[in-house]
């Protein structure tokens, strides 16, 4: 009897000894999914910040690209349209380009797109635009391209400001 009794205690001992390892490695299990929750969490935070970084650095681009197109159109002066039309299109394709080498958190995932969208159709306006300026140029009207232009850059604009609500910034 005095046997049995050593031998249930020892199975008791090894059950014990392997439940303590066992919650041992669960708590290393749960520490390391933390740690990696808290450094993919920070890793999204940093993208988030240099996604919006980048959107801010295109924004001043695209302003001086559009101001450069206003004085353009008010001085009729169909050479520096085309150029600055151009400027668009080489600009909103980088700004495409960058937009799409980030992986922003789900919080801005749908900012991230309509910002994507604007910078479509703000390419889209800067072709028709290219397209309207070098008719203007060779001295047929243009018209066509230029109503298509205005049509782009205003759902541009509608995303871009989609974006903003989306983001949080209006």
């Amino acid at each position: 009897m005095k046997k049995y009794i050593y031998i249930a205690l020892f199975i008791l001992l090894v059950a014990l000894f392997v439940g303590i390892l066992a919650g041992s490695q669960n708590e290393e299990n749960v520490s390391q999914a933390q740690s990696n929750s808290l450094k993919n969490s920070l890793k999204s935070a940093s993208q988030d910040i240099a996604w919006a970084a980048n959107v801010q650095k295109h924004l001043k681009i695209l302003n001086a690209d559009l101001n450069g197109v206003s004085n353009a159109t008010n001085n009729s002066d169909y050479t520096a349209l085309a150029v600055y039309a151009e400027k668009i299109v080489n600009d909103t394709q980088n700004a495409i380009d960058e937009n799409d080498q980030y992986t922003v958190s789900s919080k801005l995932q749908d900012a991230q797109k309509e910002w994507r969208a604007a910078l479509q159709d703000y390419n889209s306006a800067g072709q028709s635009l290219l397209q309207g300026a070098n008719e203007a140029k060779n001295g047929t009207v243009g018209a066509e391209n230029f109503q298509k232009a205005r049509t782009f850059r205003d759902s541009g604009t509608d995303h871009l400001k989609k974006a903003s609500e989306l983001a949080g910034i209006t």
